[in-house]
């Protein structure tokens, strides 16, 4: 059993040791702004944009639509988040409408994005979350929605898509948004 002194030792060790271990989880994430965000819009050299890290994992940049405004990854463990100015949709190969939230969410390893969130695909009427994304090989990407899944040429994700503005009711706006 502690004695009294051990007990008033313990407490401030406890509160030191949770402190260490907040200020080493938040060191691991850090934002890094895009070059749409505001202010001058340059980067600095050191510091990728989000097109640029998914192509250091592996991923062609056009995974990613127009629009970026930042992005968090915790190298630890993949860990990401990638924040858009607006939900927006878009056409890819096979007349699959792709929707993105606001933040998008997952973790990302060589390869492969995993436990994604925020993203959607229109199959049979119908908005089904995409779980996962892997580079299948040098010229595919591998799209899964639960257990099925759906090759995609690589060559069609090279360049951004713009996004078309969602208005609060999920009707398409005509306009292309200029992100």
């Amino acid at each position: 059993m502690a004695t009294a002194t051990q007990r008033h030792l313990l407490l401030p060790f406890l509160l030191f040791l949770l402190l260490a271990v907040a200020a080493l989880y938040v060191s691991g994430a850090r934002e890094v702004p895009a070059e749409t965000r505001g202010g001058s819009g340059v980067l600095a050299a050191d510091e990728p944009s989000a097109y640029e890290m998914l192509e250091r994992f592996g991923f062609p940049r056009g995974i990613l639509p127009e629009g970026v405004t930042g992005y968090t990854l915790r190298p630890s463990d993949g860990a990401f988040e990638v924040f858009l100015g607006k939900d927006c949709e878009f056409e890819v190969g096979g007349g699959y409408r792709l929707t993105y939230r606001r933040r998008i969410a997952g973790k990302v390893a060589g390869g492969s994005i995993g436990n994604l969130q925020g993203v959607t695909v229109r199959i049979f009427m119908m908005n089904w979350g995409i779980d996962r994304v892997v580079m299948a090989d040098a010229g595919h990407l591998m799209f899964y929605v639960g257990p099925l899944s759906q090759a995609f040429p690589a060559e069609n994700f090279e360049e951004s898509p713009q996004c078309r503005c969602r208005h609060s009711k999920g009707i398409l706006a005509d306009a292309v948004v200029a992100m």
